[in-house]
């Protein structure tokens, strides 16, 4: 069965997470998966919040995809 967690539960569990940041995700339908089981309630699943901040991950230089080594366009050297 899930684990539910509240609002406070995931801006303890994501550093520098804001409540406006979440209502603004929960508005435009990104971020981690939740539920509204009434009006005034948000609720998550820890899982899929863990699964979504997993998503976020950035590869270090040791496992990234190697730098795009083409030459500089006309513009990109103007700067």
């Amino acid at each position: 069965m899930a684990e539910f967690i509240t609002i406070d539960d995931v801006l303890a569990l994501v550093p520098c997470m804001t409540r406006a940041n979440l209502a603004t995700m929960r508005h435009n339908r990104v971020g981690p998966r939740f539920f509204k089981p009434t009006k005034r309630t948000v609720l998550y699943d820890k899982t899929s919040v863990l699964e979504w901040v997993e998503k976020s991950a950035v590869d270090t230089s040791a496992t990234a995809r190697p730098r795009d080594t083409r030459p500089a366009t006309r513009k990109a050297a103007a700067r």
